[in-house]
């Protein structure tokens, strides 16, 4: 059982923005979802905000359209850090994959999110050491 400073440690990691992402779903709609950024207690990010990932945002939207997906799940990869601080011994964070199947563009976005260095000394080592990719998934 981690005690109460280690309790701590891990929630001063729960910090973070909420981007508004373009995202092309499946069927090629497009929606506005969310994805969260999270900082460690310095500023330094956690989550592997990508160059790709960031084309996408839309600054100003007023809200995500993602609601009307119901129970469905969007495209995401499930990135995993080493970090000796969670009492997990990882941190694992989900990344939103806004370009659709058959776009090139989706693949060189994972490859950045695997290439991905981490500012944070928080995580160790700074590349993910496992990245799970999930497709679409409606209900």
């Amino acid at each position: 059982m981690p005690t109460s400073d280690q309790k701590i440690k891990t929630l001063k990691t729960v910090r973070g923005k909420d981007i508004n992402i373009k995202y092309t779903q499946d069927n090629f709609e497009e929606s506005i979802v969310t994805q969260r950024q999270y900082f460690d207690d310095n500023g330094a990010e956690l989550t592997p905000i990508t160059p790709l990932l960031l084309s996408r945002q839309v600054v100003g939207a007023n809200s995500p359209t993602a609601a009307r997906f119901g129970s469905s799940q969007l495209r995401h990869i499930s990135v995993c850090f080493g970090s000796s601080n969670n009492t997990l011994g990882e941190s694992n964070f989900k990344v939103v994959v806004p370009y659709a199947p058959g776009d090139p563009i989706q693949a060189e976005q994972i490859r950045e999110t695997r290439d991905y260095v981490s500012p944070s000394q928080f995580l160790a080592p700074k590349t993910p050491l496992k990245l799970v990719y999930h497709g679409e998934n409606n209900g």
